[in-house]
């Protein structure tokens, strides 16, 4: 059965950037914690492939909260169309998922 719990993932240019969007989510109680790594991205864009390094977050939230999420993630973005995709957590350790519901939304 589907918790009421997502990750969200988005990438940024820079680690800055990255850093800005993680504090700005945990600060506001729309993710409980955000994951940061460097990751290389293959992609098109503009009709050439392009080859970046980037920064990959992973976020956790409540599911209710994307659009608030989505929003947030937009306004402190550089790119002008940034990835943001919403997975949801089917199954998951019960104390995990109880500690992202006490730290997010208006708990």
């Amino acid at each position: 059965m589907p918790t009421p719990f997502a990750i969200v993932m988005t990438t940024c240019g820079d680690k800055a950037n990255a850093e800005t969007i993680a504090a700005r989510l945990v600060e506001e109680r729309l993710s409980a914690c955000v994951q940061m790594f460097p990751i290389a991205s293959v992609y098109r864009w503009e009709g050439a492939v392009q080859r970046a390094n980037e920064w990959m977050l992973f976020c956790k939230i409540r599911s209710n909260d994307y659009a608030n999420v989505e929003a947030a993630i937009r306004a402190a973005h550089t790119y002008s169309n940034p990835e943001i995709v919403e997975v949801a957590i089917e199954n998951g350790a019960k104390d995990y998922l109880d500690w992202i519901a006490s730290v997010t939304g208006g708990a």
